[in-house]
């Protein structure tokens, strides 16, 4: 259980600001597991020096997200100095444009720095990026999804997965859950990139391993949708559209035909915005067996969740935006994630990331690399499964 204590950060000196006392609260067990120990036997650093490079000072919703991520990874570094290891925090503000970061780089030096986290806007990578290669820094860009930036830049980690590679993660689940499904790819009538380049790839890649894919069109009539399900079994129904618009739509059709068809076995599977869905659709998605494929998840029923929300109110006197995903959480976990990884293996991070024990409250972490020479991108997606009995899962992949 974390504990939490009356000392908060005094934001309002956010931008030159550097973490050097010893901070409170454990987010997690401070016991070591056996693993851990032998882990800890490896060439750590004792002190690691971190940077913050965000668009703190901009007075905008997406400033204040970003304030809220550096609040998060302070949480972080509590935590890692309960576990006895130093850290030191710079937090900047970076602005917005290429120039701004220029200018940066020429007034702060960041070349002692172990890792940075940021920059928020894509004309700033690049800049930053080839700063932290010359000078050996990691660099965490924990919102874009540019592939191009990896190229190149052996330290550099998108946290953030491209569409296609969590798309790629999706057929994954597909073939190893739902392979003996007869699948159904449900035309919305929209126009939505997202869920027509997963119709296809699911069309190209199935096809490759034998299996066929049924068309139903959410307008279509009794017959259409007689003839799109099997009664002997379970349909896996996808959606070519992500919208809450195509869902609305669908899924009174939907419950029409199953009243009917009352012995018809039915699942969903939908995409990662469907979080945003649940306030409005959360008895649906439980009464269909609801799938959600997605890189991040914040559990509403999980205790760990309500326990870090209830600190980040005790630290910061405000609780974390209802967001999606949840900044201050996001900002836990990479911090963790990195400042946990670099206190065991120290300068061997890179060939000993899939080994670092962190327990995520909300963005699990599976870096890999894309080429040799090139960085690295989250390839981690798991499912979160709503399921009739009205409770929620998570079913991910062995790592």
């Amino acid at each position: 259980m974390l504990e939490t204590n009356t000392m908060t950060p005094r934001l309002h000196h956010l931008f030159a600001f550097i973490v050097c006392c010893s901070l409170l609260p454990a987010a997690l067990p401070c016991r070591l597991s056996a693993q851990e120990v032998t882990l800890l036997s490896s060439p750590g650093k004792d002190t690691i020096r971190a940077a913050v490079v965000l668009p703190l000072k901009e007075k905008t919703a997406r400033g204040s997200k970003m304030v809220e991520f550096y609040q998060g990874l302070l949480l972080a570094v509590d935590s890692m100095k309960r576990d006895g290891t130093n850290v030191e925090v710079t937090a900047l503000h970076s602005g917005s444009t290429a120039d701004e970061m220029d200018h940066l780089l020429m007034k702060h030096s960041l070349r002692r720095m172990d890792v940075v986290f940021g920059p928020l806007d894509v004309a700033q990578q690049l800049a930053l990026a080839d700063y932290c290669d010359i000078h050996g820094v990691r660099l965490v860009c924990p919102f874009s999804n540019v592939t191009t930036q990896l190229t190149g830049h052996p330290l550099y980690y998108m946290a953030s997965a491209p569409r296609q590679t969590v798309q790629n993660g999706a057929l994954q689940y597909i073939r190893s859950q739902f392979r003996d499904h007869n699948i159904i790819l449900v035309d919305c009538n929209e126009k939505n990139e997202e869920g027509a380049a997963f119709g296809q790839l699911l069309r190209d890649e199935l096809a490759k391993d034998g299996i066929f894919v049924r068309t139903l069109n959410t307008m279509g009539d009794e017959t259409a949708y007689y003839q799109a399900f099997n009664p002997l079994r379970p349909n896996l129904l996808v959606l070519n559209s992500s919208s809450l618009k195509a869902l609305n739509t669908f899924l009174p059709k939907l419950k029409d035909y199953r009243r009917e068809h009352t012995d018809l076995q039915v699942k969903l599977l939908g995409y990662p915005a469907w979080q945003t869905y649940t306030s409005q659709l959360l008895h649906d998605f439980y009464e269909q067996d609801t799938y959600i494929f997605t890189t991040f998840f914040r559990n509403p029923l999980a205790g760990r969740s309500e326990a870090l929300d209830r600190l980040f109110l005790q630290w910061f006197h405000r609780p974390m935006q209802q967001t999606f995903p949840r900044y201050g959480a996001m900002g836990f976990d990479l911090g963790y994630y990195f400042l946990r990884g670099l206190s065991i293996f120290g300068n061997r991070l890179e060939d000993s990331h899939t080994k670092v024990p962190a327990l995520p409250y909300q963005h699990p972490l599976g870096f890999e690399r894309t080429a040799e020479g090139d960085g690295f991108v989250n390839t981690f997606v798991e499912l979160i499964h709503y399921s009739p009995a009205q409770t929620i899962d998570l079913i991910t992949f062995n790592r």
